[in-house]
């Protein structure tokens, strides 16, 4: 009885190395896995940054005497033309002051003549040896006082006058006048705030790159070589016009490390406001680009892989460094080169060294 037990369990135990021989027979024929062939492309890289916008100009007009607002010639919103005259201030006290500066002004007069006359006389006088030098002397003194003093009393008129200019604000430029605090009949000091004008037919949009990618621009001489640069605004629509990169500030942020940029943009219906926020879209060019689907990569430890699959069908893991991110897809820097087969799908499930059989017509190439 004993020995029909073992044979049964030798035969069981035969079979059961016969199927695991199989299983080891099918695993070595490699599983089927989609691959994709390495080729150079041109494509278009887009990076977005967040910009603050603002006007080409944006100054406060800020009284410059005090005074009551006698009248408001313009209103909020309005667009107004350089030199248009936009608040004037009661100069009542100022004409007074002026009056009697005037007045000054002619007395000074009056005694330069005076004086010229004792000086002419007193020069007849001494050629004929009438008067002494000193007396002569002494009248000429008293010419140049009077002519300082005459001096002194036009100053005073000038500057009595600008103030009274200073009574009529006009604007420096083209713009639109922004909110107005004080109304007609107001009193305002100096240097009060009367209303803010923005010109608007251009506008700035400034953004800021970390510093890292500003040198990487700047050594791989692509700063201001992108294709388009686009402006979206709050309401997620594409602005008309593109944008033209200007100059950079001249340092680095230590706070944040990064270097600021702006774009201007026309903006002749005055459509953007001072102070409207935005997105830039910078589109560049990249030419023979090696690019790889994200889905054919994985990461370990804060780096990038790839399975490449070599002529022995066997899988090498292989390390790539990404320089763009598009959409679905990575543009890669280095690690791969042209003719590499590396797996689209599954990489998961595979470890570095496994024989895998690649599937039929699932070979895509990435052509120029």
């Amino acid at each position: 009885m004993k020995k029909n037990y073992l044979v049964v369990a030798l035969m069981v135990l035969g079979l059961t190395v016969s199927c695991n021989d199989n299983s080891n027979k099918k695993s070595n024929q490699g599983k089927s896995v989609p691959v994709i062939t390495i080729n150079y492309k041109d494509t278009l890289i887009q990076n977005s940054f967040v910009a603050d916008i603002q006007a080409k100009k944006n100054i406060e007009i800020r009284s410059r005497a005090a005074g009551i607002i006698e009248q408001i010639f313009v209103n909020e919103g309005q667009f107004v033309k350089k030199g248009q005259r936009l608040f004037k201030t009661n100069d009542a006290e100022l004409r007074m002051e002026l009056n009697k500066v005037t007045a000054s002004l002619r007395q000074a007069d009056a005694d330069i003549r005076i004086a010229e006359i004792e000086v002419n006389q007193l020069q007849a006088l001494y050629a004929k040896d009438f008067v002494a030098s000193n007396e002569l002397d002494m009248a000429k003194a008293k010419l140049a006082s009077a002519k300082a003093k005459r001096a002194y009393v036009d100053a005073e008129l000038r500057a009595v006058e600008q103030r009274i200019s200073f009574t009529n604000i006009v604007a420096p430029f083209d713009g639109v006048i922004d909110v107005i605090p004080f109304k007609e009949g107001s009193l305002v000091e100096n240097g009060a705030l009367l209303t803010t004008l923005s010109q608007l037919n251009e506008v700035y949009a400034y953004f800021s790159i970390p510093e890292n990618l500003y040198f990487e621009l700047i050594a791989h001489n692509k700063m201001g070589k992108h294709q388009k640069i686009e402006l979206i605004l709050p309401n997620r629509e594409h602005y008309d016009y593109s944008g033209t990169l200007k100059t950079a500030e001249g340092e680095i942020d230590p706070a944040t490390g990064s270097i600021r940029y702006k774009v201007m943009f026309p903006n002749p219906e005055r459509l953007i406001k001072h102070g409207t926020s935005g997105k830039l879209v910078i589109s560049e060019r990249e030419e023979n680009a090696i690019i790889v689907p994200q889905k054919a990569t994985f990461s370990i430890q804060d780096k990038t892989y790839v399975f490449v699959v070599g002529k022995d069908q066997k899988v090498k893991m292989q390390n790539i460094q990404i320089g763009s991110t598009l959409r679905e897809s990575y543009i890669v820097t280095s690690g791969l080169k042209k003719d590499d087969v590396i797996v689209l799908e599954g990489t998961q499930s595979l470890r570095d060294g496994d024989v895998v059989k690649i599937k039929e017509n699932a070979t895509s190439k990435t052509r120029k």
